[in-house]
């Protein structure tokens, strides 16, 4: 199950710029200024999911900045205190005024635009309709920032990305064209058009941007998670599964990678490569850096779990992933969930 991986330049007032993926992470949960880890006692609440406001965002733990969130990524919040909202899923925290709640960003962005409708703010207001989902919207704000400034490479970026999540291959083709055209030798342009090419059904060339991806840069895990969803549809199951792995070594946070491995190591045809201890544990691990709350990655931990033969709990996160799950996907979850009510791990078809 390769769900799609949407690429997009790091969001910045310049033309061109660099490819952040993911959030760093560290192992101690320290508030700023305290180096000890232990939590004072203040008032905390929970805050509900928010959406970063400001590019690059710092995230902290002690005094040291550990990581930093793309302008439009949806975070989880945990405990709050004083400006600092606590961020679970890479052990750092985010000052509040960096966040908005996912409910009122588009407002946010709004305001911006009708104050200075530049380029930049209707890009950015793109951004944060492709985080919710709104892709046609997107577009229309992606196109109007060109319009605007027709150099605003990440513009055109994002909007072939968005292209592609509206099953529009050829359009977002063009886009990537475009960018590497202009210039662009960076391994996320490459990355981004070689997934492209796999929508398209060109396995081959997909596979040659891959490697100039990865001539570029070899530890961008992006490339190596893309490269494992071409070797997955050639059939190459053993080498995609490798190819995730090395992903998520260069990259602890990348739930996608982690989802896509776990994916096949719980259902793959071939017995001697599924494997339902580890598919449990990396489908958890892409759970946990997702909130537990995309329909996909809750369908690979059902389908790993059947694999291991929980099949209580295989149940219980098919239902889960159901719920979420949107009508054109939800069919094929409630399939695999009869098979797990049956006491049965799902299979894919081997290949050809």
């Amino acid at each position: 199950m390769s769900s799609e991986l949407t690429l997009s330049f790091k969001r910045l007032p310049v033309v061109l710029a660099v490819l952040v993926i993911s959030l760093a992470t560290v192992a101690a949960q320290e508030k700023p200024g305290d180096e000890s880890g232990e939590n004072p006692a203040t008032a905390k609440s929970v805050a509900p999911l928010v959406m970063v406001i400001r590019i690059d965002a710092e995230l902290m733990s002690g005094s040291s900045v550990v990581g930093k969130a793309a302008l439009a990524e949806i975070l989880t919040g945990g405990e709050v205190n004083g400006q600092w909202l606590w961020i679970p899923s890479v052990n750092g925290w985010i000052q509040q005024s960096d966040v908005v709640p996912v409910d009122r960003a588009i407002e946010h962005f709004t305001a911006q635009i009708k104050q200075t409708p530049t380029s930049r703010a209707y890009f950015e207001r793109g951004a944060a309709r492709v985080s919710l989902g709104e892709y046609e919207p997107a577009v229309v704000d992606f196109s109007k920032s060109i319009e605007l400034d027709s150099a605003n490479l990440p513009a055109i970026n994002d909007r072939g990305t968005t292209y592609r999540r509206l099953g529009q291959p050829e359009k977002a083709k063009a886009d990537f064209d475009t960018v590497i055209e202009r210039g662009v030798r960076h391994s996320a342009a490459f990355t981004n058009r070689g997934l492209t090419w796999l929508d398209l059904g060109n396995t081959e060339q997909a596979m040659v941007d891959l490697h100039v991806a990865l001539g570029l840069d070899p530890r961008f895990a992006p490339a190596w998670e893309a490269s494992g969803a071409v070797r997955e549809a050639m059939g190459h199951t053993a080498k995609a599964i490798d190819n995730y792995r090395i992903a998520v070594e260069l990259d602890p946070a990348f739930a996608l990678a982690w989802n896509n491995r776990a994916w096949l190591l719980g259902t793959a045809a071939d017995p001697s490569l599924r494997n339902g201890a580890l598919a449990v544990e990396f489908a958890t691990k892409a759970c946990e850096l997702t909130g537990y709350q995309k329909a996909d990655v809750l369908d690979t931990l059902a389908a790993a779990y059947a694999e291991a033969g929980d099949f209580e709990q295989a149940v219980r996160r098919a239902k889960e992933a159901i719920a979420k799950a949107d009508a054109k996907h939800k069919p094929a979850i409630e399939k695999r969930l009869a098979l797990y009510e049956a006491g049965k791990s799902y299979r894919q078809p081997a290949s050809p």
